[in-house]
């Protein structure tokens, strides 16, 4: 991509959502398809910059063409936004608050004790007896290497190999995620490594893990069938994935159908590769955990609001359970599976 300032990136990708907008997983309280240029700045959320001085750049530089008191892409200008935009989803942003606040939200840590049973800075669904399951399955050892793809500020990577031995390696495509990882943990660099790496873009060589691990992060690539071909080349013959997965079936009339592990987007990806995989099915526990996540976010509300972090509280209850009836497999309009996959 051309070298573009944080502001010229941002009128890129908001002139494309105005002319081509594109729905992408995960929006994280942005809505698609804006009508105006202050409803697509939503986008960028806290980051947002002035673009008064960016549009005469990207003027001069052919990305944008004026016309009266309007700019619209050009050719090329569409084209470097696409790359941007598909880079940078609205939740690239979002994700980059949430590195900024969780980290230092005391309020953030007692809810993920009370939830997940420890506080490792978890954005997800899987709580430590997931994680303690998914190291069972993987049986890691002294011997072996592993990467955690969307590792997030690395504190699940740090114990993964904390718990096993193992040499481990975390990716994710925030970069203030990776820098706090980096200087939690320079005294394990020897066992322990962070990049900035994007799902779309694999940056390691092939044949560099015999592991690795994915805790709902396989919902972000822009191509998955492209990102699991290029998980299968860093993997050595034999070598194993282990994905945690879920699936929400929205209003969807056969849902009970495009639940089942092997309709999901990552069991329908990995019968196209041809990819031999088991499941184990966690529905009714995270169904369960996300029932405590909404009622423990609720008891916690005012200490969210008291530290100025509100944001939080409502992403929290956005991705719970509010339904107080028990599991039921038959009514169910959400499922969760670990993948474990055989190369």
């Amino acid at each position: 991509m051309e070298s573009l300032s944080e502001a010229e990136i941002q009128a890129l990708i908001a002139h494309l959502e105005l002319e081509l907008p594109k729905e992408t997983p995960n929006n994280n309280f942005y809505s698609f398809y804006p009508k105006t240029l202050d409803e697509a700045a939503s986008y960028f959320r806290k980051y947002r910059e002035d673009w008064t001085s960016a549009y005469a750049s990207l003027t001069t530089k052919g990305l944008l063409l004026q016309k009266g008191s309007q700019h619209q892409l050009t050719k090329m200008g569409r084209a470097l936004a696409q790359q941007f935009r598909d880079a940078r989803p609205p939740i690239w942003y979002w994700y980059k608050e949430f590195y900024l606040e969780a980290p230092n939200s005391q309020a953030f840590t007692r809810f993920c004790n009370r939830l997940y049973g420890k506080s490792l800075c978890q954005d997800g669904f899987s709580d430590m007896a997931q994680i303690e399951a998914l190291l069972r399955l993987a049986k890691l050892g002294e011997d072996n290497k592993v990467l955690d793809l969307g590792c997030g500020t690395g504190m699940i990577t740090e114990y993964i190999a904390d718990a096993t031995g193992a040499c481990v390696a975390g990716m994710d495509y925030i970069e203030e995620a990776i820098a706090q990882a980096q200087a939690r943990t320079i005294a394990k660099r020897g066992r322990l490594s962070f990049h900035v790496g994007n799902l779309d873009n694999l940056p390691f060589p092939p044949r560099s893990f015999d592991c690795l691990i994915s805790i709902d992060s396989l919902y972000m690539p822009n191509d998955l069938d492209s990102t699991l071909a290029q998980m299968q080349e860093l993997l050595i013959p034999a070598g194993q994935m282990l994905v945690f997965y879920s699936q929400m079936a929205g209003d969807a009339q056969n849902y009970q159908d495009i639940l089942q592990a092997e309709s999901t987007p990552l069991g329908q990806a990995l019968l196209k590769a041809g990819l031999a995989n088991c499941t184990h099915d966690f529905s009714a526990e995270s169904y369960a955990l996300l029932q405590r996540k909404r009622s423990i976010a609720e008891a916690m509300r005012a200490e969210f609001e008291a530290e100025g972090r509100s944001f939080l509280y409502d992403h929290l209850v956005a991705e719970s359970e509010r339904n107080p009836a028990p599991y039921d497999a038959q009514t169910s309009m959400m499922s969760r599976y670990l993948y474990q996959i055989q190369t």
